[in-house]
């Protein structure tokens, strides 16, 4: 998949017509949405194996929420949504973390509301809370004033292939990301509520 991808792009920078551009852009894209359903099925097969080893380090913590942020600010500001992200208590400068896998559970949850929020706001809040000496405990907080769940649907957005909302917004994605989100969270001994 990675040399499909990588041909897709050489071949891209050559001078071409708009319609051979056009399907190097479809070749690409669609490339990209099996590369990231295939890696969604390995996190989640690495996950129930019981073979996912969460690597923690130390992370700035300030600089990775706003590079977070500014990564699907752009995704919101294409859609012309407001996106706003508060610091409801005094975070730590640093905490130790799995890098790697906060971040792919703080996209996927962002992301899921930037695409079911046609217009309106995203609100991306964080607060620390102490949990034990020299310890805090993170809560993460997204809403939005996207379309919602309806309430009988709540539960099953978590499970493997499932997912809400309408036909065009589900073949936005693999119906795997919260999935692997909540057990990446759980791993990490917490959880994620939605209401």
């Amino acid at each position: 998949m990675n040399g499909i991808l990588g041909y897709a792009q050489i071949l891209k920078r050559q001078p071409l017509d708009d319609k051979v551009l056009n399907g190097l852009n479809i070749m690409q894209q669609s490339g990209e949405h099996l590369l990231t359903l295939i890696n969604d099925i390995l996190h989640l097969a690495k996950i129930e194996a019981g073979k996912l080893e969460l690597s923690p380090t130390p992370i700035g913590l300030t600089a990775f929420l706003e590079s977070i942020v500014g990564i699907i600010r752009a995704r919101a500001e294409a859609k012309e949504l407001a996106l706003t992200f508060e610091q409801a208590t005094p975070l730590p400068f640093g905490v130790q973390a799995d890098e790697t896998r906060l971040r792919q559970i703080l996209l996927n949850l962002l992301g899921n509301a930037v695409k079911f929020t046609d217009r309106g706001t995203v609100v991306f809040r964080v607060a620390a809370t102490p949990a034990a000496e020299r310890h805090v405990r993170l809560h993460f907080e997204v809403a939005d004033t996207g379309v919602g769940i309806a309430p009988d649907q709540v539960e099953n957005i978590f499970l493997p292939f499932v997912q809400a909302g309408s036909d065009q917004r589900r073949s936005e994605g693999t119906g795997l990301g919260l999935t692997i989100s909540r057990q990446l969270v759980q791993a990490m001994g917490s959880d994620i509520h939605v209401s």
